[in-house]
């Protein structure tokens, strides 16, 4: 099954759950027939969600490109590089027709950081195959990419028991 016409997604904002929603996104589309590229960035490939998803293969490519913990603060040479490649990889994935969806999690640090400009983001939305399904998480998305996205949402946090000091805990924040 292919989409007739493919739009893009922005889950952004300082809530918990647009990993989530992302991940909720792609099992639909598998249980619909479609073929998934699950890109993430930014992030370690050990959050739970990883385990299953590789599971999906070859219906559902997963790549991550990242060099360890969370980053939060500037991020490393090292890291830098890491997220170029992938960007690199995103355009060849997206160009080459096999996939319906393709999500990119955490994108949006690279533009925060300047490792992406948003024009070159804005320029590669607008210039995606028409089928194409695309969805791009992360805080702090800029204004700029408002424009040219068809879906944006914003998960705000309105309490949350980080701030009681609760860490992480695995299957439901990591």
């Amino acid at each position: 099954m292919k989409l007739d016409r493919g739009f893009v997604h922005l889950y952004t904002g300082d809530g918990k759950g647009k990993t989530t929603c992302a991940v909720g996104l792609a099992i639909r589309a598998l249980g619909a027939g479609l073929k998934v590229a699950f890109i993430q960035f930014f992030k370690p490939h050990t959050s739970s969600e990883v385990k299953i998803l590789k599971k999906f293969a070859p219906q559902l490519l997963y790549l991550n490109f990242h060099t360890g913990g969370f980053v939060y603060s500037k991020p490393s040479p090292e890291l830098v590089s890491i997220i170029k490649k992938g960007w690199q990889e995103v355009k060849k994935i997206a160009s080459s027709g096999e996939f319906d969806l393709l999500i990119l999690d955490e994108l949006t640090y690279a533009l925060n950081w300047n490792i992406i400009s948003e024009e070159e983001l804005i320029d590669f939305l607008k210039n995606k195959p028409q089928k194409l399904e695309i969805v791009i998480t992360g805080r702090r998305a800029p204004q700029s990419l408002l424009s040219v996205v068809d879906l944006a949402t914003e998960m705000k946090e309105i309490k949350h028991y980080f701030t009681q000091g609760v860490i992480a805990r695995e299957g439901i924040e990591k």
